[in-house]
C-alpha cells in the first residue's frame, strides 16, 4: 500500500483527563481529529485515513504507545477520512472494532463504496453545471482525492477491502474501557450511520462530523438527511455536554453555543435560498455561489457546499415550497412554488425525519 509522506509528524495533545487528540492529514477535507482515551485500555475514537496510518503510529510512539497496544477502536461513521485505516489495521493490532449496527454490511467492499460515493458526487456536479467544460473540470477536481485512495489500495497488500466490525452497536449500548464507560447516541443526518460516543458521567461527547466549526456536509444524494440532522442537533442541545470533541477543527469553548450556531447557520442558509428563489430560477451552482459566497466555488470544499445546499433544496421540494425545472436532465433549475412566507421553515425541519435515516 502506498503511504503518504509528510514533512512533519503531528503530536497528541492532552485535551482532557487521559484524553488526547491528534490531527491526521487526509486529502478530502481538514485534518481528521483522532481521539485517544488512555485510561487502562487504550481506545481510539476513529482511526483516520488509511495512507496516514503511519503518522498515527508515530504519534502514539511519542506518548509511549503503539497500534499494537490499542485495545478498542470506536467509529463514528463510515466515511473514508474516519474509517479507511480500518482496512489495514487488523495487520497491526488486535484491537476490537466497534461501529453502528448495519454499517459494515452497507459499506461492504470499500472500493465499491467509494464508487457509490463518486457517483453521488457526479450526480451533484451534473445537476449543478450545464456547461460541459466547466462540468468536466469539476468532475476531475472532485475525483482527485478518491483516485489517490484507489491507487494506494490497488497497489498494496495488507489491505482487507471488506469492512468488518467486531461489535455492532445500537443506541443504549455501553462498553467498558479500563476505568471508563462509553455510551452511544444515534445521531443521523450527516449520514445514516452516525454515532456519537460519550463518556458516561463525564459530559464528554465525541461528535464526529455532526458538530464542526461550520456546517457539516449533508449528502442527500447518498444517505444524508437534513431533517435527521436538525433532529440530532436538537437532541444534543438538551444534553449535559461539558466538552464537545469534533472530528475536524478546534474544540469549541461552549458546546451549546456551537450547536446553536450550526442550527442558526442552516436556518439563515434556508431563508436566503427561499428569498432568492422568490426572485427567479437558480441552478445549484449559482445558488451555492450566491448563498455561501464566490469563494466556495474556488475552494477545496465545493462538493461539500453543493451537497449541503442541495440537501436544503431537497427539503424545500419535499415540503412543496420549491419546484424543479428539468432544463436538460440531469441539469436542473429550481423555482419558488410556495405561498408561505417560510417563517417557520427552520423549525419545521426538526420534526420531519426521513424514514430510517435515509434521504426521502
Amino acid at each position: 500500500m502506498q503511504v503518504h509522506r509528510y514533512d512533519s509528524i503531528p503530536k497528541f495533545e492532552e485535551v482532557g483527563p487521559e484524553i488526547y487528540s491528534i490531527p491526521i492529514p487526509q486529502p478530502f477535507y481538514a485534518d481528521n481529529n483522532v481521539y485517544l482515551i488512555n485510561s487502562g485500555e487504550p481506545t481510539l475514537i476513529d482511526s483516520g485515513y488509511i495512507q496516514s496510518l503511519g503518522l498515527l503510529q508515530r504519534g502514539l510512539r511519542q506518548i509511549g504507545l503503539s497500534l499494537g497496544k490499542i485495545e478498542h477502536i470506536v467509529y463514528t461513521h463510515e466515511h473514508i477520512d474516519h474509517i479507511s485505516a480500518a482496512l489495514t489495521l487488523r495487520h497491526y493490532t488486535n484491537a476490537k472494532m466497534y461501529g453502528m449496527a448495519g454499517m459494515a454490511d452497507y459499506v461492504g467492499n470499500f472500493v465499491d463504496f467509494v464508487h457509490r460515493f463518486q457517483r453521488a458526487m457526479n450526480r451533484l456536479i451534473y445537476k449543478a453545471h450545464h456547461d460541459k467544460s466547466e462540468r468536466d473540470f469539476e468532475l476531475v477536481r472532485a475525483h482527485e482525492g478518491w483516485q489517490k485512495f484507489l491507487s494506494s489500495v490497488d497497489q498494496g497488500n495488507r489491505v482487507d477491502l471488506d469492512l468488518r466490525m467486531d461489535v455492532e452497536l445500537v443506541e443504549g449500548d455501553v462498553i467498558r474501557v479500563g476505568e471508563r464507560e462509553i455510551g452511544f447516541i444515534y445521531t443521523p443526518g450527516h449520514n445514516r450511520w452516525h454515532l456519537t460516543p460519550y463518556l458516561l458521567g463525564e459530559g464528554v461527547y465525541f461528535t464526529g462530523d455532526l458538530i464542526l466549526e461550520n456546517v457539516s456536509a449533508i449528502y442527500a444524494e447518498l444517505d444524508g438527511n437534513l431533517a435527521d440532522y436538525y433532529a440530532s442537533l436538537d437532541r444534543l442541545i438538551d444534553l449535559p455536554i461539558k466538552r464537545l470533541m469534533p472530528a475536524h477543527g478546534r474544540i469549541p469553548e461552549s458546546p451549546q453555543k456551537a450547536i446553536r450556531l450550526i442550527r442558526k447557520t442552516l436556518a439563515l442558509l434556508e431563508r436566503g435560498i427561499m428569498r432568492r428563489l422568490r426572485e427567479g430560477e437558480y441552478d445549484l451552482s449559482t445558488m451555492v455561489r450566491e448563498a455561501i459566497g464566490p469563494r466556495a466555488k474556488s475552494g477545496g470544499h465545493y462538493i461539500t457546499a453543493l451537497a449541503t445546499i442541495h440537501a436544503i433544496l431537497q427539503s424545500l421540494i419535499e415540503r412543496g415550497l420549491v419546484g424543479v425545472h428539468e432544463v436538460d436532465p440531469p441539469y436542473e433549475k429550481y423555482y419558488w412554488n410556495g405561498d408561505s412566507d417560510g417563517s417557520d421553515s427552520a423549525n419545521s425541519n426538526s420534526n420531519k425525519s426521513g424514514k430510517d435515516g435515509r434521504a426521502a
